[in-house]
């Protein structure tokens, strides 16, 4: 790219009928401040330009990170809702198991105490028996004594 100082350092050849020195001279003083301040604000747009490729590689590396961070809470949301699923499922079939357990000894204390209200039923008519069997003992005695 040609520089603001090639321009100035330029040198032509002089003929005879050519242009007026002066006014090549004076115009391209202008092409030259033109033309250099063309350049600054080209390498300022270049520095720019840099800094700001740099800014967005930077955002682009953020964001990145924030992706990796976004997916590994997703990860860590799921393993929690999963860990807490299986506990749920294991209190769930702990109460199902122990229900199950306080039924059969509800069923057991059942059947004991109908088993003893059979044995007091069978003593109660033994002893109804019994009575009966002195009564009607007593009245025969009583009936003889006449």
């Amino acid at each position: 790219m040609l520089r603001p100082i090639d321009i100035q350092n330029k040198e032509f050849e002089k003929k005879i009928k050519g242009y007026s020195c002066d006014e090549v001279d004076d115009f391209l003083d202008v092409v030259i401040q033109d033309y250099e301040l063309l350049f600054k604000e080209n390498q300022s747009l270049r520095d720019k330009i840099g800094l700001l490729t740099e800014t967005v590689d930077r955002y682009k590396q953020i964001e990145a990170t924030m992706q990796k961070s976004i997916e590994m809470a997703r990860m860590a949301a799921e393993d929690t809702k999963r860990n807490a699923e299986a506990e749920a499922n294991a209190i769930i079939n702990k109460a199902k198991l122990d229900a199950s357990h306080l039924a059969r000894q509800i069923d057991d204390e059942h059947m004991k105490r109908h088993r003893e209200m059979l044995a007091v039923k069978q003593e109660i008519d033994q002893y109804k028996a019994r009575v009966k069997t002195n009564c009607e003992s007593v009245i025969k005695m009583l009936d003889n004594l006449d």
